[in-house]
């Protein structure tokens, strides 16, 4: 075939400008009514900031409600770090005895959530080895600490990392192994220097005292409770030392200095009611903004509401539109498909019609070769009928030569003579010269043609001469070929 005609049955799917102007409009309507409005994220702060107040002011239970807000609101948010800290003071407001797995999950997820913060990272690691130490699961609590450190030393804080430190102190302590709680107080120490404040120092010595007087060291026991009281006698504010002052009362009741003892059991009470105090105050003071934060979070919880049920009306109009869309489209591809079947089907039929009117043109062309070569055939018949019906006539007329003539045309007999001969005896004229080489060529003619029985006067047309010479050339070959012509 000189042309090809190829079809392509698979049409991509290609939505024309109007419907992708619908389908952009569907999407920004979707996008328009996405829940998460910026006054979210702020209410999960302002829940985060509240929560911390509340719990600093002693309101246990309204802070870890407000810090399951601030997740809550977080999550919405899609706000992290917000999310982190919600859940790290949860869990702190659970405390130790509260469900296992829900703590450490808690703990885990708000270390996770801190990211980069290392110093937030390490402060929630540290609440889970505190978790772990305190359910004297020491060798998990230590693998905890460590990552602590390692994210405190990361972040360069010193107050993290001595943070850390003071967690390991209580964590060995609590363990019994009373050295390694000292080496981890003198890392403390050692990590605060040159910066060490009086509350600091307070903190130093009492822990050192501690861990003497476990140890059964009494002088060393003396020498830090010594340190403690006279740093705590010396500061002027009681407000973070008076706990203290208990430590001091039972040791020196112990060393039998009883007037001291009931003087620090005094201050030890007295700084026990004052704490109580400003708690109440505390409370007093925080009356107003709670009101003024559950009215915010009222005002915000009912737009939320409002617009949840928007967002369930236009999403439930833009569902029924686009399942109507999608519908349409299924309709069109189907319609679409069996056009392409058609189309197949039609060029099937054409490719069949193609190759059947070849076909006919085939066999047209041959019937036509057949149709001249019979007429050619017809043609010669009436010439050698019409030549054999002079020679009957006339005896006179050369009959072979006319046959010949009638059936080679103009070509020489004698080359259509020979080519007759080498196909019934291949290499004959070939091998007549090899092995008779005085034999010249009319010599040679006249000797194939005695095979044929032809008579004189016939071998004389062939060979265009005389009957006398061809007597002569029979005599010629005979002499030459001798006893093989015999």
């Amino acid at each position: 075939m000189d042309s090809q005609i190829s079809f392509n049955f698979t049409t991509p799917f290609v939505l024309s400008p109007m419907k992708s102007l619908f389908v952009a409009v569907l999407l920004l309507m979707l996008a328009a009514c996405h829940p998460i409005p910026h006054n979210v994220k702020q209410a999960a702060r302002d829940a985060l900031g509240n929560a911390r107040i509340q719990q600093d002011s002693g309101n246990k239970a309204e802070a870890l409600q407000l810090f399951k807000d601030a997740e809550r609101y977080g999550l919405l948010a899609d706000d992290t770090l917000t999310v982190a800290h919600a859940r790290f003071n949860i869990a702190a407001n659970l405390g130790y005895y509260a469900d296992k797995e829900e703590v450490v999950s808690l703990l885990k997820a708000a270390a996770e959530g801190f990211g980069d913060d290392y110093i937030n990272r390490a402060y929630a690691l540290r609440e889970l080895g505190d978790f772990y130490q305190f359910h004297r699961a020491y060798d998990t609590a230590e693998i905890y600490l460590n990552q602590a450190l390692a994210y405190a030393e990361k972040s360069g804080s010193v107050e993290t990392k001595s943070n850390v430190f003071s967690a390991f102190y209580a964590m060995y302590f609590n363990a019994g192994e009373y050295e390694k709680s000292a080496e981890s107080l003198r890392q403390f120490m050692q990590v605060r220097l040159p910066n060490m404040d009086d509350n600091l120092w307070v903190f130093y010595y009492h822990g050192m005292s501690n861990i003497f007087y476990e140890l059964g060291e009494l002088d060393s026991t003396a020498y830090y409770y010594g340190k403690l009281e006279e740093l705590v006698n010396k500061m002027e504010s009681k407000d973070d030392t008076w706990m203290y002052y208990g430590d001091l009362a039972s040791f020196a009741e112990e060393r039998g200095d009883f007037e001291k003892a009931y003087n620090y059991f005094y201050q030890f009470e007295t700084g026990i009611v004052h704490a109580e105090i400003e708690r109440r105050e505390n409370n007093l003071a925080l009356v107003s903004h709670q009101y003024d934060s559950a009215l915010m979070q009222n005002e915000l919880n009912e737009r939320i509401i409002t617009r949840q049920r928007w967002i369930i009306v236009i999403s439930g109009l833009a569902a029924i539109v686009l399942a109507a869309f999608l519908v349409s489209q299924v309709r069109l591809a189907r319609r679409r498909k069996e056009e392409a079947e058609i189309n197949a089907e039609l060029f099937h039929f054409k490719q069949q019609n193609m190759a059947l009117a070849q076909k006919d043109a085939e066999h047209e062309q041959i019937q036509q070769d057949y149709a001249d070569r019979l007429s050619e055939a017809l043609d010669k018949e009436q010439q050698i009928m019409m030549l054999l019906d002079i020679y009957l006539n006339n005896k006179k007329a050369n009959l072979l030569n006319d046959l010949a003539r009638s059936v080679f045309g103009e070509k020489d007999h004698w080359k259509a003579m020979l080519t007759v001969v080498e196909e019934k005896y291949p290499g004959l004229w070939d091998t007549l010269g090899q092995k008779y080489p005085d034999l010249d060529e009319d010599e040679k003619k006249s000797f194939i043609l005695s095979h044929f029985k032809v008579s004189r006067q016939e071998e004389a047309d062939y060979l265009g001469t005389t009957v006398n010479m061809v007597d002569k050339i029979r005599g010629r070959v005979k002499k030459k070929m001798g006893k093989d012509l015999l």
